[in-house]
């Protein structure tokens, strides 16, 4: 019996640490996911090389906690099945949206500047790609998260996925933003989970 309550003892002390190490990692991490919709209610003319017009979508948004933030143009439903997006940001918020360089910029996996990337960015003649990357931001910031595509007259809906160091607060996102609150559900989900799984773990051994 002793040896069987050691192996048990054992057995909680790793499930409770890699549960604590599990939570540690959610209750720093928030996950938004955007729908983005792209109309004819801001555009640029005369702006692209190849012509045509330019449409795109602002979010100003706000940082509680500076860190890497990663963004992620998963699906999109665009004009004609255009693919191209591209992801700008601004530190400035009295900039000409898409008129004046960006402080940031992303393209795709590996193409972009700003924001702690490699400067990799190599004009209009580039690969077809939605963009995804990771840009440092500051904490407790201002900034406005431009999305666009430089197809010309490209409209429609990007899906976008925000994963923040953070919260992030702003009137602009589609999804509901986590609350404060949403913490106390992860400890409870993660204690839960963990007293469920040992109580099994230990009637199956007995």
């Amino acid at each position: 019996m002793y040896i069987y309550f050691q192996k048990v003892k054992y057995l909680l002390a790793t499930v409770l640490t890699v549960s604590i190490a599990w939570g540690a990692i959610q209750l720093n991490s928030v996950v938004y996911d955007l729908i983005v919709n792209i109309d004819d209610t801001n555009v640029v003319q005369d702006f692209n090389p190849e012509g045509g017009l330019t449409y795109y979508e602002p979010l100003v948004f706000t940082t509680t906690t500076g860190g890497d933030f990663e963004f992620n143009n998963y699906s999109s439903k665009l004009t004609n099945n255009v693919t191209d997006t591209s992801l700008l940001i601004y530190d400035n918020l009295q900039a000409n949206l898409i008129i004046d360089e960006p402080w940031a910029f992303n393209d795709g996996a590996g193409i972009g500047f700003g924001g702690g990337q490699e400067n990799t960015f190599q004009g209009f003649d580039r690969e077809s790609q939605a963009f995804q990357g990771t840009i440092t931001l500051a904490g407790d910031t201002t900034y406005a998260a431009v999305f666009a595509s430089f197809t010309p007259n490209t409209m429609g809906s990007m899906a976008v996925r925000v994963n923040a160091p953070g919260q992030i607060s702003t009137t602009g996102f589609n999804a509901a933003i986590p609350e404060m609150s949403d913490t106390g559900f992860w400890i409870a989900l993660i204690i839960g989970g963990f007293v469920a799984f040992c109580y099994f773990k230990i009637r199956s051994t007995l």
